[in-house]
């Protein structure tokens, strides 16, 4: 079996009444299944809408004498959702759990974190995800998680882009195109989560390349020119992204959702969402399950049209359509903040020891991006944290002799 999108375009007002009841009833069975435990079970709560959600219907399902909730907050705002998940464990009375991670927490830990990586993995989230496993397995040995929630139904902010990206590749010429990239290099650079010249930024850092090409650009700590330069060799974009190409190329819709939705499906969540979630919770002998990837819930997401699914830029549209009756209004339309962690302040406090790099990548390179980033010239966190997490394998690796 694998992931297929085959939507069934009838959707009319009527229709989407109906679909609305079958999504709750696909995510309440889901959850109830995900429940069946003789040891202790709780449920990762971020205040959003996946997992509040889950939480509600966990509430609902019984079983236990009060569920337990547990959550992760941090000390910079703009990367703290503790007020949503407090609000959401007060509105179900759950026993809750909420744990604050500083940068000191995690300087002190993730050198453990990268030991239990089988291979170096790039994204900075799971730092946090360890943390939440740790805390959680101190009092559960069964938690469920949200994951699979964004990808099935449109859930990401570059979701919200795509309509843009397509008028704007269509309309500006690519010399117009270089002048805007200019400009926006000027804007004041912002440490805070999902800033606006952050966004930017990456968001036509993108639109330098083919449609095929967005999501895994977007996505990447550094785009195929930064890597040429950091390497000191060509690099051919179609040779780097060739999965990426594929599954766009492969897709059987010509939506720029539905391709977008199945790029997401079949690398982020495969290779990246899953793999995070598999290591951390493993590592702390936490069984994490997800009502989201349920495969009757996932049949009936890909059978869902595009439309559904983001809608007037409204990400997961049938699915917060569906929850209004279940959750809080200010919930379910929270702004999205993703788990991501302050590692852009954290990394001008950290030292930075980089002694075991491969020899392919240029020092000066490397040392150039640090100064601009130590002097706030840029957010290079992204490209920080890799470059960290790689010279910690490669050391692990040279004292294992390998």
């Amino acid at each position: 079996w694998e992931y297929i999108p085959e939507p069934d375009d009838d959707c009319t007002p009527e229709k989407e009444e109906e679909l609305c009841g079958l999504l709750r009833e696909h995510l309440q069975r889901a959850v109830r299944r995900r429940m069946e435990a003789d040891v202790p079970l709780g449920v990762f709560l971020s205040g959003g809408v996946d997992s509040s959600s889950i939480t509600a219907f966990a509430v609902a399902a019984g079983g236990q004498d009060r569920l337990q909730t547990f959550s992760i907050g941090f000390d910079e705002e703009s990367f703290d959702e503790s007020p949503y998940f407090n609000r959401v464990a007060r509105r179900f009375g759950t026993d809750h759990h909420a744990t604050t991670v500083s940068s000191e927490t995690i300087r002190q830990r993730w050198r453990s974190m990268v030991d239990g990586l089988d291979e170096p993995l790039g994204d900075s989230s799971l730092l946090p995800t360890y943390v939440l496993c740790e805390e959680t397995r101190r009092r559960v040995t069964v938690a469920l998680g949200g994951d699979g929630a964004d990808e099935l139904f449109a859930g990401y902010d570059p979701f919200r882009a795509l309509r843009w990206a397509e008028l704007y590749q269509k309309y500006v010429p690519k010399l117009m195109h270089r002048g805007v990239c200019l400009a926006a290099s000027r804007l004041p650079v912002s440490f805070r989560n999902m800033s606006l010249d952050f966004r930017m930024k990456k968001t036509l850092q993108g639109l330098s390349h083919p449609p095929a090409l967005w999501n895994p650009v977007w996505l990447s700590p550094v785009d195929p020119l930064d890597l040429a330069e950091l390497m000191n060799m060509p690099i051919d974009p179609e040779e780097l992204y060739s999965e990426a190409i594929c599954h766009w190329d492969n897709c059987a819709s010509d939506s720029l959702v539905d391709r977008t939705t199945q790029f997401y499906i079949k690398l982020y969540l495969q290779d990246d969402i899953l793999t995070k979630i598999d290591r951390a919770s493993m590592r702390h002998s936490l069984e994490v399950r997800s009502p989201f990837l349920d495969i009757e819930l996932v049949d009936f997401a890909r059978r869902l049209p595009w439309n559904c699914k983001l809608r007037n830029g409204q990400t997961k549209y049938l699915l917060k359509r569906a929850l209004e009756s279940v959750l809080p209004t200010d919930i379910i339309h929270r702004p999205k903040k993703g788990f991501g962690l302050p590692l852009a302040d954290w990394f001008c406090t950290w030292p930075f020891e980089l002694n075991d790099l491969p020899e392919i990548l240029d020092g000066d390179v490397i040392a150039r991006r640090i100064h601009a980033h130590l002097r706030h010239r840029t957010n290079d966190r992204l490209f920080l944290w890799n470059t960290v997490l790689l010279n910690a394998y490669c050391q692990k690796a040279k004292f294992a002799g390998q």
